[in-house]
Parts: structure tokens; sequence; C-alpha cells
């Protein structure tokens, strides 16, 4: 195969995996009672074709092969080797089957490949731009989907009515489009918005009226699907970034718009808060337990942590082990100690901040910190480049980065497909430009 007709298929495979990980309920557990085996097929499809994709680089002999170790080179290859370095002596010393250690650390590191994969590219601009419209239109379609959830009261895609506490709106009837959960779409609305918002911030000088006008009714509908996700956790992440970065670069009078945006969203989420606990039984209900920490789950599962924690805090017990579903579906011995209170039907720790510390310990989390720092201070870079697809690329992973660590700290939004996709993709695009910004310098 050609190099360019290559390049062109991996583009086209890239969209393909954007897409389809969107319909995340076409394999999600409601199909079992009817094709048992499809789901699991149709979960490992996306995947599937990322390895191909991977094949496809690597054996290629004009896009990998003897090219890949100059294509490759970034500054984030140290800091990443350096925890990798880490996660196999984990898994020595906490004595983890290979297996289970390996699929522990795929959990947060899946899309990683894809990354790589861009590296390896010529990624066109206008290939770029085409990615955000898909995008931004499958975030209309999501949101759509999940208003009219609301509307015709179509309950969350749990096994069956027993497992349900109570259908209401707010409890067991919130938006969740096509994905497995609330706070799946939450998350995923949460990228689609900063990605949109962040593209109408930097590119504001070259935008009709109209087509303001247009971005505009977008986000309106994009943060009422967020909005009806009832997604705590995805809301005060999309105020808390929008904050945090306007409160750095507050003595940028552009960036201070963002500043303002995080307390009018703030308003809105209080108001809106506020509103729901009076007028919606369901959402009232749900915030009782949340409350009662003797029901509250989130809160079982960190005294549950803190105890595995304390067996190894400096290299923790090792990947796979504790939290992730690799820890579930290989039983580890750590189960015992998990509350008696659970839900029996939990599957994983919902709790990413919680179970990589417990897993990686200390030290792997401030390895782990040490990556992001890396990748904060390359995209950095990028935000005082002359071309505004350099800077849009930059401000939109800042951003996100700090909405999906955020999530991370009361979900399992690191290790959930939809919403990690698009950290690693928009990073792969990104130092992809940066490493063509370094070469013409």
């Amino acid at each position: 195969m050609p190099r360019e007709r290559a390049n062109h298929f991996l583009l086209l495979a890239t969209v393909l995996l954007v897409v389809w990980s969107s319909f995340e309920l076409l394999f999600t557990r409601i199909w079992n009672n009817w094709l048992p085996i499809v789901p699991t097929l149709l979960g490992y499809a996306g995947e599937g074709l990322l390895l191909l994709m991977a094949a496809i680089v690597i054996f290629h002999p004009e896009i990998g092969r003897k090219h890949l170790i100059e294509r490759w080179k970034n500054p984030l290859n140290k800091s990443l080797a350096i925890f990798f370095v880490f996660v196999l002596f984990s898994l020595f010393v906490n004595n983890v089957p290979f297996a289970q250690g390996i699929f522990g650390v795929r959990a947060l590191f899946q899309f990683l490949i894809l990354f790589f994969i861009l590296l390896a590219l010529d990624i066109p601009s206008r290939w770029v731009q085409r990615l955000f419209y898909i995008i931004i239109g499958l975030g209309v379609m999501q949101a759509i989907i999940g208003i009219f959830q609301i509307v015709l009261r179509i309950p969350l895609p749990l096994r069956n009515t027993e497992e349900r506490r109570s259908i209401a709106i707010g409890e067991e009837i919130r938006a969740f489009g096509l994905m497995d959960s609330s706070n799946t779409l939450g998350g995923y609305l949460v990228a689609v918005l900063l990605l949109l918002v962040t593209y109408v911030f930097v590119y504001r000088k070259q935008i009709s009226k109209k087509q303001m006008l247009l971005f505009s009714f977008i986000g309106l509908i994009l943060l009422t699907g967020l909005g009806l996700t009832f997604s705590r956790q995805a809301f005060l992440a999309l105020i808390g970034c929008f904050g945090l970065i306007g409160l750095i670069f507050r003595k940028n009078k552009a960036f201070r718009v963002m500043l303002y945006g995080a307390i009018g969203l703030g308003v809105v989420f209080v108001v809106g808060y506020a509103l729901a606990l009076m007028f919606l039984e369901g959402f009232a209900q749900r915030n009782l337990y949340t409350l009662d920490l003797s029901k509250n789950y989130r809160y079982l599962i960190v005294l549950s942590g803190l105890t595995v924690f304390t067996f190894s805090p400096v290299f923790g017990v090792g990947p796979g082990m504790f939290g992730s579903n690799a820890a579930f579906v290989f039983n580890s011995k750590f189960h015992q100690f998990m509350h008696e209170d659970l839900p029996t039907t939990m599957k994983t720790v919902d709790n990413n901040a919680l179970y990589v510390l417990v897993e990686y310990g200390i030290i792997g989390v401030l390895l782990l910190a040490v990556i992001f720092v890396a990748i904060l201070k390359t995209v950095g870079k990028m935000t005082s480049s002359l071309k505004e697809e350099h800077r849009w690329l930059a401000l939109f992973i800042i951003t996100f980065t700090v909405a999906w660590l955020l999530m991370g700290t009361l979900s399992t939004a690191w290790e959930n497909h939809q919403i990690a996709l698009f950290f690693w993709l928009f990073l792969g695009i990104a130092v992809n430009r940066y490493k063509e910004k370094e070469t013409e310098g």
C-alpha cells in the first residue's frame, strides 16, 4: 500500500474509531438477554481496529519500520518510559500475575496506542477541521437524544427493574444518549463543549455573526443535554476547568472570559440544583442517598480503598489488583476488604483517583503527575504559536486535562473509552503539530 493511501486509511480509521466509540449502547448489558455474545464482540471492535492501525504503522515500509524511532520522538517519552519501568517493578514486587497487571495498566493507557499512531502520520489541517465538525455533530445528536429520553421518561439502561431505586426524573431517569450511563454522557458532552468553546475562543476574529449564532445555539443544546444528565461531577468539572484556567491567566483579558464563564455556570449550577431539589422528587431522593453515608457507595469505596492503601502506601499493591476491571475479572485477593454494604452489582471501583493511589502508591502517583506536567509544558509552548490551529489544540488539551482529572476523582472517567479517547486523540494531534513546529524552528 503506497504511503499516501496508507496515511489516508489510518486517518479514516481514526474518524471511524471516534464515531464508533460514541455508540457505547450498542454493546452494553441491555442486549445480553437477546444475543449475549454480540455485545462482547462489538465491545472489542474498536480495540481490534486500533490494533490493526498499529500494525500498519509499525510494518509499513515508509510510515513505520526504520522511520518509527524518529517519528515517535517527542517530549513526553522520557516521563512515559520512567512510569512504565516503575509499572514493571510494581508487577515484580507485588507478585502480580502478568496478564492481570497488563489489563490493569491497559485500563488507563489503552488509547496511548492511538497517540503514537498519530505521531507517525501526516495530518492535514482540513482533516482536523472535519474531525471537529464530526465530533460537534455527534455531541449534538447525543444531547438531543438525551433530551428526548427525559421527555419520554426513558430510564437508565440497567439489567432489570429490580435494580432500580425509583423510576423518577433525576434518579433513574437521566439523559444518557447512546452511552451506558448518564455520567458517561456527561463527561462526553464536557469534552465536546470544551472543544467548541476553545475553538470559538481562538478563532473568534474569523467567525462571522451567523456562525457565532449557530455555535451559540449548538453550545446551548450541549449544555442542556449536560444538565439533563444530572451528572454533578461533569458539570462541576466544566466549571472547575474554566475557573482554574481563567484564574491562572486572569491578567490576560481574553482568558478572563473563562473566569466569568465559570462564575456564570456556577450560578446556573446552584440555581438549577436548588430547583431540581424542589421540583424533582427523584433528584431529591438521589441526594438523600448521597448524604446518607451508610448508603453512599462512593464514601464506602473510599473507606475500602484507604484500608488497602495502608498495606503498601509507597509502591502500591500493583496494577490490576484493586480498582480496575482487571481486579474484578481476576478476582483479586483485595476484594475481601471491600465494604460489605457496597452493591453486589458493582464491577469496578467508581473512583479513578482512589484506585490509582491504591494500585500505584505514592511513587506511582508522583510519576503520573510528572507525565501530566510534561504534557502541560509541551502544549503550553503551543499557546503562543502564530497558528490558530496550534493555539486551539493546546488550549483544548489544557482545559480538558483539568476537567478530565477532576472527573476522575468521582468516577472512572480516566479509563472510560468515550471520554479518554478525546484526551489521547487530541494530544496526539497536538504533539504531531508540536514536532512540526520544532522541525521548522
